[in-house]
C-alpha cells in the first residue's frame, strides 16, 4: 500500500511590525535633549585662548608744548669785500673757503701811486710849515719895531694875516697828508670780522675798483648765527608772556631725516604781524660752534613756548583713532579689554597727554590692538611706558593741537 507524502501546510510570511509613529518623534527628542545637556561638558575643558599684547600703565609726565615750522639759517654778517681805491690787485692772501680772523689780510693793491701822492703831500704841508714859521717871526719884529715908531701899524696888520693864511694852509696840507694816508691804507683789504670766505671774485694783477660789481671775496660769519622763522599768530601771547621770563629754547633738525643739528634760544620777535598770511616772524640764535648749520639752509626749527606739567600719558601707538573718535583699551581685573573713550592732548616724544577718560595707573593696552574686540581676553606682557614710546617714537615735531 502505498501512502503517500503528506505536506504540512505553510504559515504565511510575517510582515515587519511598524513602531508607531509618536515612538520615534520621542525617541527623536529625548537624544537631541541628551545631546544639548552634554554639550556644554563636551567643551567646558577647552579653555579660552587669551591674546598676547603688551601692556603698561599709564604715567605722570610732563608735555612740552612746541610750535613747529621751517626756518632759513642766516648770517649775522655777509661782507662782500670791496676795495675804496682804484688799484692793481698785487697778492690775494687767502685760500678758498678758508677761516679768517678779525683783521687778517686778504688781499694787497700796488701802494706805489699813492705812497708817492702821500709824500708828494708830505713835502707841501713841510714847505707850507716853514712859510708859516717866517711869517710869524715877521709879526714878532713887526710888534716890536710897531713900539719905537720903525713899523707901522699896516705892517703889523698885514703880517698877521699872512700868519693866519699860511697857517690855514698848514693845515689843509695835513688834511690832504691825513687823506692820502687813508687812501694808501685802502690798499690792503683785512677782514672786517671773524668768518669764512667764499670763492676769489678777482685775480691777481686785475685793476680793480669801487665801483665794480664785484668785490675780492665774500666774507660770511659763521659763528654765532641765527635761524629766521614765522609761526602762526595765534601762539604770539603764549610767545611773549614766557618770553619775557626767560629767553624760549629753540631746536632745529634736518629737513629730510630730522637729525638734531642744534639747541638755541630765542633772541628776536618782530614788532608786527603779517596781514597777508597771518605769520609773525622770529629769530633765534645758536653758537654753531660744530658748523652744523650753513648760511641759507632750510631747516624745521621748533620753538618751546611752554611745559604741561604732570599730565597723565600713554605711548602714542595705544591711541586708535576711529570714526567715533580717540579711544584705548583698557584691561579690566579679570583680563578682559574694553573700549573706553578717551580725549587727547598734545604729543611730544611718542607720548600722548590723556586729558580724560583714564587715570594714571590704569593698564592700558600698548600693542597688538589690531586683534582685539571689546570683551577680548588677553594675556598682557607688561612693559613700561616711556620705553614703548621710545621705541615707537616717530622722527615727528612736537606740536601744539590745533
Amino acid at each position: 500500500m502505498n501512502h503517500a507524502a503528506v505536506t504540512p501546510p505553510q504559515e504565511p510570511p510575517r510582515r515587519p511590525r511598524a513602531f508607531p509613529l509618536p515612538a520615534i518623534v520621542g525617541l527623536l527628542a529625548i537624544l537631541a535633549l541628551l545631546a544639548w545637556w552634554q554639550w556644554p561638558k563636551l567643551h567646558a575643558g577647552a579653555p579660552v585662548v587669551a591674546i598676547p599684547v603688551n601692556a603698561g600703565h599709564a604715567v605722570i609726565a610732563d608735555f612740552p608744548i612746541r610750535v613747529a615750522t621751517v626756518g632759513t639759517v642766516q648770517a649775522l654778517n655777509t661782507v662782500d669785500v670791496k676795495v675804496r681805491v682804484d688799484g692793481q690787485l698785487q697778492r690775494v692772501a687767502f685760500i678758498e673757503g678758508q677761516d679768517v680772523k678779525l683783521g687778517q689780510l686778504l688781499a694787497q693793491l700796488d701802494q706805489g701811486p699813492l705812497s708817492a701822492q702821500l709824500r708828494q703831500a708830505e713835502a707841501m704841508q713841510h714847505k707850507d710849515e716853514a712859510s708859516l714859521d717866517n711869517a710869524q717871526l715877521d709879526l714878532t719884529r713887526y710888534s716890536k719895531l710897531v713900539g719905537i715908531g720903525a713899523a707901522t701899524s699896516q705892517s703889523v696888520d698885514t703880517a698877521r694875516a699872512q700868519v693866519k693864511s699860511l697857517a690855514a694852509t698848514v693845515a689843509a696840507d695835513a688834511a690832504l697828508v691825513q687823506n692820502d694816508r687813508l687812501q694808501l691804507g685802502f690798499t690792503t683789504l683785512t677782514a672786517p670780522f671773524t668768518g669764512r670766505v667764499g670763492a676769489r671774485e678777482a685775480d691777481v694783477g686785475a685793476i680793480v675798483h669801487p665801483t665794480d660789481t664785484t668785490g675780492i671775496v665774500t666774507l660770511t660769519q659763521m659763528e654765532p648765527i641765527e635761524v629766521l622763522f614765522s609761526v602762526p599768530q595765534d601762539v604770539l601771547p603764549d610767545l611773549l608772556a614766557n618770553q619775557a621770563k626767560a629767553p624760549l629754547p629753540v631746536s632745529v633738525t634736518t629737513r629730510t631725516d630730522g637729525e638734531a643739528l642744534a639747541q638755541g634760544s630765542l633772541v628776536f620777535i618782530d614788532s608786527q604781524v603779517d596781514p597777508t598770511t597771518g605769520q609773525i616772524k622770529l629769530k633765534a640764535s645758536f653758537a654753531n660752534t660744530d658748523r652744523k648749520l650753513w648760511p641759507g639752509e632750510l631747516v624745521n626749527a621748533r620753538v618751546l613756548v611752554q611745559t604741561d606739567l604732570q599730565r597723565i600719558a600713554v605711548p602714542s601707538r595705544a591711541v586708535l583713532n576711529t570714526q567715533a573718535g580717540t579711544q584705548l583699551y583698557v584691561i579690566a581685573p579679570d583680563g578682559k579689554v574694553q573700549l573706553r573713550a578717551v580725549q587727547t592732548g598734545v604729543s611730544a616724544d611718542g607720548m600722548t597727554e590723556i586729558r580724560k577718560g583714564i587715570k594714571a595707573g590704569e593698564l592700558i593696552v600698548f600693542e597688538g590692538q589690531s586683534r582685539l574686540n571689546p570683551g577680548s581676553q588677553v594675556r598682557p606682557t607688561l612693559v613700561s611706558a616711556k620705553a614703548q614710546a621710545g621705541a615707537a617714537a616717530p622722527a615727528t615735531t612736537m606740536d601744539a593741537p590745533s
